[in-house]
């Protein structure tokens, strides 16, 4: 099963997100779809619309909701946290780690993420893994950033780093120092999203986990949707799992969006998901919340609305949005490229012409 068809034809239970920009470098993942943010848009027309969404978004328990968060350091690139929520207070569930020209992804999940990252989102400095700060030669260690007496408009965490500095303004007028204890924090499991072939697969990467291979990879399969795949053909990802000896499962896919306030909507079948945990018999596919004291018996049948508390369900989550962003700003590079070359040639051409 490896098509879009052939998934709903089994009517699989499925999580529908709505993937939308949040502000220059964030990201939410919501069920609930924004009229102000959704092609064609006018407030004029359609004001009524949003105002019901406002209310609907207020009343309703955002559980079901993701939220990539984008730390702002000067001088410093930290990493993205996923979050459980619609906003950045929501709670953790790891942290994401990209590399240059978007060849590998590194998601770490680590005890507590909530205890080690401060309000801005970033590795507080006494939970850096090393006392050197160094992260070099090994995926699960953290890197750790200090809160300074400066800092540059912009940054995330104003008000935590205010407070910060304020506290220690105390301490120096009572003649003491801050003493916070190193406490060194480390990734309990990491999973490295590669791309398999930079130049003979352009948007196919893979992910092991628990013994089974994962491939985000391109689709056209978009049933029902023309336009989609002859405006965006290169847009559109899918998710296929693959336990050996056994047929590929199809697992979710992200159908890219013409708004510019809009990434896409992400489709994940969450039964589909149970399955493969039932099916792959491998205890190491914990349940998230309770940072692995529940392991997922496989005897058992997971009950669907658990599937999202497993570990597997926030690496489809994490995964996609890390393809999602990859594939985003890939295009956004190749664009630019297009356009220098395009200016260059018409400069030279216009420098050519006067001579």
């Amino acid at each position: 099963m490896s098509t879009l068809e052939e998934a709903t034809a089994i009517r699989h239970t499925l999580s529908e997100y709505h993937v939308y920009h949040e502000g220059e470098e964030h990201v939410c993942l919501t069920p609930f779809l924004d009229p102000t943010k959704e092609f064609g848009y006018k407030k004029r027309h359609h004001k009524w619309q949003a105002d019901d969404y406002a209310s609907r978004h207020r009343r309703c328990n955002e559980s079901n909701s993701y939220y990539i968060h984008r730390p702002v350091l000067a001088f410093h690139d930290p990493p993205r946290t996923l979050l459980r929520g619609s906003h950045k207070l929501g709670k953790p569930v790891c942290i994401i780690n990209s590399s240059a020209f978007w060849r590998d992804w590194n998601i770490q999940f680590v005890p507590e993420l909530g205890n080690v990252i401060d309000r801005r989102g970033v590795v507080k400095w006494e939970r850096r893994t090393r006392l050197n700060n160094s992260i070099a030669n090994d995926d699960r260690a953290l890197k750790g950033y200090k809160v300074r007496s400066w800092r540059i408009w912009g940054e995330s965490g104003g008000a935590y780093h205010r407070s910060v500095n304020a506290r220690r303004k105390v301490l120096r007028e009572e003649g003491k120092e801050e003493n916070i204890p190193f406490d060194p924090a480390m990734a309990d499991e990491t999973v490295h999203l590669k791309w398999t072939s930079p130049l003979r697969n352009v948007r196919r990467y893979h992910f092991t986990y628990a013994g089974i291979a994962f491939f985000w990879e391109g689709t056209r399969d978009l049933p029902g949707d023309v336009w989609s795949k002859r405006l965006m053909p290169l847009n559109h990802l899918k998710l296929i799992a693959q336990i050996p000896g056994k047929e590929r499962a199809f697992l979710a896919q992200y159908k890219s969006d013409f708004s510019s306030k809009k990434f896409g909507r992400l489709l994940v079948f969450d039964s589909a998901i149970s399955r493969l945990l039932e099916e792959s018999g491998n205890t190491a596919l914990r349940t998230s919340q309770d940072d692995g004291e529940n392991p997922f018996v496989a005897e058992h049948k997971q009950p669907e609305s658990d599937t999202k508390n497993t570990r597997l369900y926030d690496l489809v989550i994490a995964t996609s949005m890390c393809m999602v962003i990859g594939e985003w700003q890939k295009r956004l590079t190749v664009w630019f490229l297009v356009v220098m070359i395009v200016q260059t040639g018409n400069g030279m051409t216009i420098a050519g012409g006067g001579a």
